[in-house]
Formats: structure tokens, sequence, C-alpha cells
């Protein structure tokens, strides 16, 4: 967190809070000063310090946590950030490591993030993006306020969004459900950012959904057809008819998914230890025959996993070039998190939290608009 006062003050903060450990980064004036605390359980070495970046390594022994770390204070002006953010680049982390980056960064990444005011000089916020790709981070997005900042002038309102977490592949991989919250402010004009690493929420029963990688398999027809014409006895009426054979269909293919489409991480490692173990010792004509047809069922699976992901990614656009499991993997986790609904303002304008509550809410509003008074509205 930004300070804006000396180390010495804020120590008996620190205490009163429960960390053991902390990091501080005085302040220049009034402005800057970066504090980190950290308790027992997970030993934090600094690799990097200064008055806008401090970059750790992480480890625990009892937690799960991303191995770097970057808190960023952006500088105000422009040509200082500029100079900061090729630092962040120098430090920029390989897509193997989990590397988390929090912090305020002063900066927009579209006009979409300010309301108020004058808009955003696009090069900042093209300078800005640019940072981010080269660094191959990701927006982890947000549940809470658009806005985490505000200038409190109510004659002349300006609201951004300067206060963000940004990840990389390894940690949206690794953390696939954390969760980061825009939390109200109290006493300062920024919101409080928490990001819950291992944020837990109750599970949904899962619908069926037909998989694209079905119909490429030899046996999908016979399977389809075994369960349309499976369906006994006759019923008069054509659309319940066509429901009952739907309904047989679905259970047939979800019966032989189990078997035909295991798990496809499981499958590729099964089938990469074979293949290691094929090429070991003297290379015979049976064994490299054996070695060819491994290659082609793993071919064939990352096939069959790239489908999976692709169709749950919802990305359209991409239809040519190299496609990417790891970045369908995460355009899906995005789009989890994005759709999750965690808070609902209801017509009172009291945030509800809990999900039956939420759902509660939701029937409610959906019993009155098909109602014959919510239709005529």
């Amino acid at each position: 967190m930004e300070t804006k006062i000396q180390s010495t003050k804020i120590m008996k903060l620190r205490r009163r809070f429960g960390f053991q450990h902390d990091l501080y980064v005085d302040p220049e004036g009034l402005s800057g000063g970066l504090a980190v605390w950290w308790k027992d359980n997970i030993t934090l070495n600094v690799l990097y310090k200064s008055k806008n970046i401090i970059h750790v390594v992480m480890e625990s022994a009892g937690l799960k946590v991303p191995k770097f770390a970057t808190f960023v204070y952006g500088p105000p002006k422009e040509k200082d950030r500029r100079v900061v953010w090729n630092i962040l680049r120098s430090l920029a982390v390989n897509d193997l490591e989990p590397w988390l980056a929090v912090g305020d960064f002063n900066d927009l990444l579209s006009q979409a993030e300010k309301e108020g005011g004058l808009p955003r000089a696009m090069r900042k916020i093209i300078n800005f993006q640019k940072v981010v790709s080269d660094c191959n981070l990701i927006d982890l997005e947000f549940k809470g306020s658009k806005f985490t900042w505000c200038n409190n002038r109510p004659n002349a309102l300006v609201r951004e969004r300067l206060d963000r977490a940004l990840g990389n592949a390894a940690f949206r991989d690794d953390f696939d459900h954390a969760m980061v919250f825009n939390v109200e402010p109290l006493g300062s004009d920024h919101h409080a950012l928490v990001v819950d690493c291992w944020y837990c929420e109750e599970k949904s029963p899962k619908q069926f959904k037909f998989e694209a990688s079905w119909v490429q398999h030899e046996e999908f027809l016979q399977i389809v057809a075994e369960g349309w014409n499976g369906v006994e006895g006759i019923v008069d009426n054509k659309m319940k008819d066509l429901i009952r054979r739907l309904e047989a269909c679905k259970k047939h293919l979800l019966r032989w998914s189990k078997s035909a489409f295991p798990n496809f991480k499981k499958v590729i490692e099964h089938l990469r230890n074979q293949l290691e173990r094929c090429f070991a010792g003297q290379l015979s004509d049976i064994k490299f025959q054996e070695a060819e047809e491994l290659v082609r069922l793993i071919e064939e699976a990352w096939d069959r996993e790239e489908s999976y992901w692709w169709q749950r990614s919802r990305i359209s656009w991409l239809n040519c070039g190299d496609r990417n499991t790891r970045f369908f993997h995460c355009s899906v986790i995005q789009r989890r998190q994005r759709n999750k609904i965690l808070r609902l303002k209801d017509e009172n304008g009291i945030w509800l939290e809990e999900r039956d509550a939420i759902n509660n809410s939701f029937s409610a509003f959906y019993q009155n608009l098909f109602s014959s008074g919510g239709s005529d509205q």
C-alpha cells in the first residue's frame, strides 16, 4: 500500500493487524511510500525495491502462494511512469512461474475506465496496454465498484479505475478460483483491493453440455442412434416424443463420454510415459512403430483437449493461425469469474450476499417480469 507517512509511524498499525514482518520504502515529501506486511507462514525475499515497485519471491510450507509478486505504485506524471514501466518489463517473469502484480498503477487500459472530466489521452492508454502485453499479464478483473479512485468533488466529479490486479497465464492456471474485490473506501480516495487466491464458493449443479469433440469420434453416430431409437413405448404427442428421445440421447452420450473421453491431462501424461519407455534402450522396428502410434494418439488427445477448452472459451474471432489450449483455458477461467454474481442490490437498495437471498431476488424479479402485470411494463 501507499503509506504517505514514515515507516516509524506505521509499525504500530502493522502490529495491531497481527503481521509479524514488514518491508518499507519511505515517502518523498507527502506522497509515495510503500509498505508490505506478511505473516510467519510465508517466507518473502525481496528481489527489487524502489519508491514505485517492490518485487518479491514467496514461499510457504502450509499455503499455496504465487511464486512471484510485484507491488506497484505508478507515478502520477506520465514521464515518470514510462521509466517505471520499463523497470516492470525488466522484472517480467516467464509464463511457467505464477506471477501476481497488484497496486495503484495510476493508468487506464481503456476510456471506459474513466468517468467525468476530459478523456484520457490515447497515447497513455496504448502505452499502458503495451506494458501489460509486453509482460504477458492478464487483467484479473474484479467484483465491486467499477472505479477505484474518486476526486471527491461533487460539482466536477471524476472517477477512474487506477487500482488493479494483473497475473500471468501460470497464475491464472494455478489459481483458477482467484477473485479480486474492490472494497468501498474508508478514509481514502482509493478503494482497497483484496485479491483472494483461494476464493471458495458453493458449487452449482453441472449442466449438460454437448461437446464439439464428440462428433469427431468414430462411435458418435452409433451412440446417438442407440439413444434415439432405444426409447420404448409410443407417445401420441410429437413434442413429448422428441423430448423423450433427446433425453435418451443425452444419457447415452454422458455414459459413453466417460469411457471414450477420459481426463485429457491424465491420458496425455500416460501416453507420454509410454513413449518415454518406448525410446529407452535400443530402438527396434517394433518400438519405432509403437512410438509412431503413441505420437499419433498424443496428437489426437491434444486436439480433443484444445477443442474442449475452445468450446468453453467462447472465442469466436480466432479462426486461423496457431491455436493454444492454455490461451483457451485462461479465457474460460476469466469468463467464468466475470459471470459470477457474488453480490446483488435489491429494489430497496440493500446489498445481498447470501446465495439463497440472491436466488430469491432473481426468482421474484422473473416472476414479476413474466406475470401479467410485469409484461405490461
